[in-house]
């Protein structure tokens, strides 16, 4: 879950700048800055006031550029960035208004880092604050200044802890309703598959066996002398010919879709899922022999999906199914985080098991823009 926590967009990067939650942001950056900004020291060329307000515009364009940064490691710098800054505008406008601030601080952290981690971090910026505070006032009065702002501080970060919460039990919901209905349509498409091949062999042997046996026997018929110029004899064979000819083609188009429409539940299952783009790229005419084979290259999409979202924070998932040289290849790329070597986990190895089962092969490589998966199986 916190590794999770720390991979997501922190709640922040699924919203927009004009959303109430950035819209409150920045009017309390603008009431602090309305509050500790004093114009006639600004006016007059004090530096302190200058530095001041440089730390404190900062602040803001660290807050916004953390919707645009991809990197969870950037996105954190910016954060800490933040608090060290609101300690520099405290230090420079040598009031409180700038402590305000560390209440927005204290709820990206808890989104973007463990909770362990987060607290430690608030700690040192609260002890810092309290220091900057001990140079102007005694440590009885800091504490009674700080105390109530360590509960805004807490609060803040509480509520959105269990937003991020929500928000991944969201996410994990989403994911799961869509796997679940891809292997429904995997299912039906293998009932649909089996009920298509049943019809074509019943045709085939039934109908066509009986079809093939009366042109027999109307040939026959028509060799005997006072049947050979019967019109009506003639056009009953000719009817059994078109016959057999139309139930032959139906039945070549019936094992045409010999197969599972697997192409058509990899589309049910990127539909599903909301967040990256998919490009997908299969021949929608592919079939899939058997439900083994089907169902094991429709998990390794998902696998690939999941772990795509959990940890590389993709824009982009490519997914990619061809026939070539007797095999099915599969790949799925993400242009998520680079993630070096790739370790495997209980389901990249229960993927290489399952595909083993039926002579396939599972590979993960962690590539400059993302990560590759490839899975080839017998065709």
């Amino acid at each position: 879950m916190a590794k999770f926590k720390r991979r997501i967009a922190f709640m922040l990067n699924a919203l927009r700048v004009a959303s109430p939650l950035h819209l409150a942001a920045l009017i309390t950056w603008l009431a602090v800055l309305a509050q500790s900004l004093r114009f006639n020291g600004l006016r007059s060329g004090d530096p302190l006031q200058l530095f001041g307000l440089l730390s404190l515009c900062a602040v803001a364009g660290l807050y916004f550029g953390t919707m645009h940064t991809q990197s969870a490691r950037g996105r954190g710098l910016m954060v800490i960035g933040q608090g060290l800054l609101v300690l520099v505008g405290t230090w420079c406008f040598r009031n409180g208004g700038p402590a305000i601030l560390l209440i927005v601080v204290a709820s990206q952290m808890v989104a973007m880092f463990q909770r362990r981690n987060a607290l430690a971090l608030m700690i040192a910026l609260n002890v810092g604050m309290a220091l900057i505070y001990s140079v102007a006032m005694p440590w009885a009065n800091v504490l009674l200044f700080l105390t109530p702002l360590i509960g805004f501080q807490l609060f803040a970060a509480l509520t959105m802890h269990y937003a991020v919460s929500a928000e991944a039990a969201r996410a994990e919901v989403q994911r799961t309703h869509a796997h679940l209905l891809a292997t429904q349509q995997l299912l039906a498409e293998s009932t649909r598959g089996d009920e298509r091949l049943k019809l074509s062999r019943e045709l085939h042997d039934v109908a066509g066996h009986k079809l093939t046996a009366l042109k027999l026997n109307l040939r026959l018929l028509r060799r005997q002398p006072a049947l050979a110029e019967n019109a009506e004899l003639g056009i009953a064979a000719q009817l059994a010919d078109e016959l057999l000819d139309d139930i032959r083609a139906v039945v070549s188009e019936l094992r045409r879709h010999d197969g599972i429409d697997l192409p058509a539940a990899i589309e049910l299952l990127t539909r599903q899922i909301p967040g990256p783009g998919f490009e997908v790229d299969i021949d929608p005419e592919l079939r899939i022999a058997d439900v083994a084979r089907a169902e094991a290259l429709l998990r390794c999409v998902q696998e690939g999906i999941t772990n795509a979202l959990k940890h590389g924070q993709p824009t982009a998932i490519r997914i990619g199914l061809k026939h070539r040289d007797g095999r099915i290849a599969l790949t799925v790329e993400d242009n998520g985080q680079s993630r070096g070597e790739v370790r495997f986990g209980n389901g990249l190895n229960g993927m290489r098991e399952r595909l083993a089962d039926i002579g396939g092969v599972l590979e993960v490589i962690g590539t400059a823009s993302g990560v590759r998966l490839l899975a080839e199986v017998p065709a």
